[in-house]
């Protein structure tokens, strides 16, 4: 059975675009990134971005780090579990935590609207550039809903994908509401949740095309 019905056009431009997001490359003149957003995840996939947090941290590379919250239940822990857990696994930066309260259900859309309108104040001010931080597997979908998110709010800004460390990809782990797949097997859900956002019931997020030129003035 297809994953999705996407028409070969569109799978095509997702296949130039994933390159793009997985091996993304920022001039390192632009300085340190306004801000760092970790996207929610569960516990079994949450190390993969409190490391790589840490690791940009320590090399001053962000000038702040977020994550979210808002009602729990759906394998989210919270902010404050979050902040407890990277303290735990070495965080010692005095870089600022910042809180972003979706006010309700935490998914990757509530998330993106909340972090477009966070950043919708930093707009034009010198370096405002924006990182969005997913395990492997999320990052795809992640850095699609953000880019969304910031047109549909009118937002101009530059913001880069940056992959959580590795995990391993045929590990059960647990997404959210508590299903649980191998990391691998988590895919198939994503292309198909990257067909069905584009409906308007569902956000009308972008298609590849689209995040593709967004990518390409972003970088010219």
């Amino acid at each position: 059975m297809r994953a999705t019905s996407l028409p070969a056009e569109d799978l095509e431009d997702f296949f130039r675009l994933l390159p793009r997001i997985y091996g993304d490359y920022r001039d390192p003149r632009r300085g340190p990134y306004k801000l760092a957003y970790m996207y929610a995840n569960t516990p079994d996939n949450e190390d993969s971005m409190f490391l790589r947090a840490i690791k940009l941290a320590n090399a001053g590379e962000i000038e702040s780090l977020g994550t979210s919250e808002g009602d729990l239940g759906h394998g989210y822990e919270g902010f404050d579990y979050s902040v407890g857990r990277l303290r735990m696994l070495g965080w010692k930066s005095q870089v600022p935590l910042v809180k972003l309260d979706v006010g309700g259900n935490v998914n990757t859309g509530s998330e993106a609207a909340k972090l477009a309108a966070y950043m919708k104040a930093y707009a034009g001010r010198g370096s405002t550039d924006l990182a969005v931080i997913a395990p492997a597997f999320h990052l795809p979908r992640a850095f699609m809903t953000t880019v969304t998110a910031l047109h549909n709010a009118g937002v101009v800004l530059r913001v880069y994908p940056i992959a959580g460390v590795p995990l391993p990809w045929l590990q059960e782990a647990a997404h959210s509401q508590g299903a649980k797949n191998t990391r691998a097997g988590w895919l198939t859900g994503e292309l198909q949740r990257l067909e069905k956002y584009r409906a308007p019931e569902f956000g009308n997020m972008l298609s590849a095309k689209e995040v593709l030129d967004y990518l390409d003035w972003r970088d010219g």
